[in-house]
C-alpha cells in the first residue's frame, strides 16, 4: 500500500546514497517519494490514479496492474531520460524510489511482471508461505522494518563517504579519514574520533576532537582544551594515532578573505577580524614578519622574523600585543552555516614613517591608521 511504498523508497533512496557518497536531501527526497508510488498509475483506486483518473484507466485497461509501470524495461527507458534530464540526484532518487516499488510488490503472493512484455510473474522469496498480503500484519511488520533500515541508513548516508569510505572508517585507519576530509573539507565540520598517546609523554589522548586542517601528508590539527595539536602517523605530529575516524558533522561553509599589507599593528588586525568571530570559527592561514614572535606549534611556526600561521586562531594575533607586522600575507577563513553573509575585511591603511626601514622594524609602536594615527 502507498505508506509502505513512501517508507521503502525513502530507505531506498539512502541506501542509493551511501553506496555512491552522496548527501541526502530534502528536495531529492522528495523525489524519491515520487518515485515510489508512480509505478501505481496503472490502479484506479490508488493515490496517482485518484490524482489522474484518464490516464490511470487506460494504463489499467490496457496493461493491467502491476505490468508495464512496474516492469524493468519501463524503468530503464525512465532512467536514461532522468539521467539526461534532471541533476543527477533527483534522478538517483527517482530510479531509488521506482525501484523499490516494484522489489516490494515482488513480496506479494500475486508478485509483478517484472520482465514485461513477457507475463511471467517475479515473486520473493520463491515459498509462497513467506510471502506478504496487502494491507495485512506482514505488510505491517514489512513497514517497520523498512522504517528502521531507513533510520540506520541516514547517518551513513549523510557521512558522504561512500560505501568503500565507511569500510575505511571502520577499519580506524587515518590515511583514509585523511583523504576523506580532504574530499569534503569546506563543505561540512568535521570531527577526529581518537584513539591514541601523545608522542611525548605517552598519555592517553583519546577523545573526539573539532578537526581545525589537515597537518603535513596525512595528519590533522585538532581542537583540545590544551590548545590545537596534531595527530599523525609521523613523529612530527604531537599525537600518534591508534585509531583514528572522521565524523562528519553539520554542513558548513568556508568563505577565505586575503589579508596583505605592508605592514599593520597586530591590535589593528585583530580588530579588523574581530566582526567575523560572531560568524563563525575564524583560521589564519600565511605568512607575516614581526620581531620578537615566538614559535607554538603546531599552528604557529617562527623562522628569524618569518612567521607561518597554519589554520591559526585570531588570538594568535592578539599574542603579540604592541608588535608592528611586516610583509603580511594571510588568508582568513571563516567557517560558518550556510546562508551567513560575511562582510569583507578592511584593513588601516600602512601609513608611512620617515626612518630608515632596519630602525623602523623595532622602533614602531605598532599604530596602522596613517600619518594621523602614527606618532613621527
Amino acid at each position: 500500500m502507498t505508506p509502505t511504498h513512501l517508507v521503502t523508497g525513502q530507505g531506498a533512496y539512502l541506501l542509493a546514497c551511501v553506496i555512491s557518497g552522496r548527501v541526502p536531501a530534502l528536495a531529492e527526497a522528495a523525489s524519491a517519494l515520487l518515485g515510489a508510488v508512480l509505478p501505481d498509475l496503472d490502479l484506479r483506486q490508488s493515490w496517482p490514479g485518484r490524482l489522474l483518473p484518464g490516464p490511470s484507466g487506460w494504463l489499467e485497461d490496457r496493461f493491467g496492474h502491476r505490468t508495464l509501470t512496474h516492469s524493468l524495461l519501463l524503468q530503464a527507458g525512465a532512467g536514461i531520460a532522468a539521467w539526461a534530464l534532471l541533476p543527477p540526484g533527483h534522478a538517483l532518487a527517482l530510479l531509488a524510489g521506482w525501484a523499490s516499488h516494484s522489489l516490494a510488490d515482488m513480496t506479494t503472493p500475486a508478485g509483478v511482471a517484472w520482465l514485461w512484455p513477457s507475463r511471467v510473474r517475479c515473486v520473493l522469496p520463491g515459498n509462497p508461505r513467506y510471502r506478504i498480503e496487502s494491507g495485512g500484519g506482514g505488510e505491517l511488520a514489512f513497514l517497520v522494518v523498512a522504517a528502521l533500515l531507513g533510520a540506520l541508513a541516514m547517518p551513513l548516508a549523510a557521512s558522504g563517504f561512500g560505501a568503500k569510505g565507511l569500510v575505511r572508517a571502520g577499519l580506524g585507519e587515518i590515511g583514509p579519514a585523511r583523504r576523506a576530509y580532504d574530499a569534503g573539507m569546506g563543505s561540512r565540520a568535521f570531527a577526529l574520533s581518537l584513539r591514541g598517546r601523545d608522542r611525548r609523554t605517552h598519555a592517553d589522548v583519546s577523545g573526539c576532537y573539532p578537526v581545525l586542517g589537515p597537518f603535513a601528508e596525512g595528519g590533522f590539527l585538532v581542537s583540545t582544551p590544551g590548545g590545537p595539536r596534531s595527530v599523525g602517523p609521523t613523529s612530527a605530529a604531537d599525537w600518534h594515532p591508534e585509531r583514528a575516524v572522521l565524523v562528519p558533522g553539520e554542513a558548513e561553509e568556508t568563505t577565505s578573505l586575503a589579508l596583505q599589507t605592508s605592514r599593520i599593528g597586530a591590535r589593528a588586525l585583530r580588530e579588523a577580524l574581530s566582526p567575523l568571530e560572531p560568524l563563525g570559527r575564524v583560521v589564519l592561514v600565511g605568512t607575516f614578519t614581526a620581531p620578537g614572535a615566538r614559535d607554538d606549534p603546531p599552528t604557529v611556526a617562527v623562522s628569524g622574523d618569518r612567521v607561518t600561521l597554519s589554520y591559526a586562531g585570531p588570538d594568535r594575533i592578539a599574542a603579540l600585543g604592541e608588535a608592528r607586522l611586516r610583509e603580511v600575507d594571510l588568508v582568513a577563513q571563516v567557517r560558518h552555516a550556510p546562508g551567513v553573509a560575511v562582510p569583507e575585511v578592511t584593513l588601516p591603511p600602512a601609513g608611512r614613517t620617515a626612518l630608515p626601514e632596519a630602525l623602523d622594524r623595532w622602533t614602531d609602536t605598532g599604530c596602522a591608521g596613517g600619518e594621523a594615527a602614527c606618532p613621527p
